[in-house]
């Protein structure tokens, strides 16, 4: 029976891992279709188009700020333009690189938002 537990839990551990979302390398250029986690409806802010390695814009605007990718953190910062000081994370899914706009650490600075925003590349 001992055996049996220490097996069904060296594989659950092993697909636990598999599952987990690997680390963005880099973030390529493009549009990032945005989208509410909770009700799947556009974002009312407009998709983001990464322009270049720093610049970017929001469809509904065309205003243009400037971003960095950090690698190590995972992070998109915005440090200019519509989303200045919005809090971004990066992840790898099965589709390519995504942007996930979380609603708790947003409220801190102000920015409400129904639920989580994720941006996808759109090939």
């Amino acid at each position: 029976m001992k055996s049996f537990l220490l097996l069904l839990f060296f594989v659950s551990t092993g697909l636990c891992s598999h599952a987990q979302q690997s680390p963005v390398n880099t973030l390529p250029s493009g549009k990032y279709e945005t989208v509410v986690a909770r009700s799947q409806n556009k974002w009312e802010k407009g998709d983001i188009i990464l322009l270049n390695n720093y610049q970017y814009k929001l469809t509904t605007t065309t205003e243009v700020g400037e971003y960095r990718f950090s690698a190590t953190a995972q992070r998109v910062f915005f440090t200019s333009g519509p989303l200045k000081s919005v809090f971004a994370r990066t992840l790898q899914n099965s589709d390519g690189p995504a942007i996930l706009i979380p609603m708790a650490e947003n409220e801190q600075t102000g920015l409400k938002l129904p639920s989580e925003v994720w941006g996808y590349l759109k090939q």
